[in-house]
């Protein structure tokens, strides 16, 4: 697994890669300072996926474009969680959100081994502040229609942090079918990653 670290302070970046480095699995970290500076390296369509503060110059836009040019997950690592923070990024494509705060090793890694296996990752106070700013009307995004009974256990058990092996066997479906279950309602709800689909149900009463 190789992966991207993009982060504007040097000695944070440099910590974390080397966190990175030393887990099980991964065979290279390469570091940008930038957005500017990630999107012309060699590495990035070859990459399994990135970390990414988005309190960076261009850091929200630079998901979209991690989605154009790899199939990469991003996983927002940032000190800024305001909730108009954390809903553009979830708009972008975000496949979770970490405090720099809060981070420890065996957290990161956590977070790695979820968003690699399908899972979102939102801590329990994100989730409540998007939820919050749903009821209010504040939340990114429409639903446009309603979810089937199993597009609503899928999508229940991926807002609990079940990766899609896990969920599979608790509803006795193959990963394929719940990765096509998955995928019928990113594009039913009209968003663009599991994440915000949750953060989307869940404004809507929908799971």
């Amino acid at each position: 697994m190789r992966l991207l670290v993009v982060d504007p302070h040097p000695i944070f970046r440099q910590g974390l890669a080397a966190s990175l480095e030393a887990m099980h699995g991964v065979s290279g970290v390469t570091q940008a300072q930038s957005p500017d500076d990630a999107v012309v390296l060699d590495e990035l369509p070859a990459t399994n996926l990135v970390v990414l503060d988005t309190a960076a110059h261009g850091g929200v836009e630079f998901i979209a474009t991690v989605r154009e040019q790899s199939a990469a997950p991003v996983l927002v690592c940032t000190s800024d969680c305001r909730e108009p923070a954390v809903f553009a990024a979830l708009r972008e494509g975000a496949a979770g959100f970490l405090r720099k705060e809060q981070l420890t090793h065996e957290a990161l890694q956590a977070a790695i081994a979820a968003v690699r296996s399908g899972a979102s990752v939102l801590s329990d106070d994100l989730l409540a502040g998007v939820v919050r700013a749903g009821e209010a009307g504040d939340a990114p995004g429409r639903t446009i229609a309603q979810l089937s009974d199993r597009e609503q256990a899928v999508l229940a058990l991926i807002a609990e942090g079940h990766p899609t092996r896990e969920i599979a066997l608790q509803l006795s479906y193959s990963e394929r079918t719940v990765k096509n279950v998955l995928h019928d309602v990113v594009t039913k709800l009209g968003v663009r990653s599991r994440s915000q689909a949750v953060a989307q149900a869940v404004r809507d009463g929908l799971i």
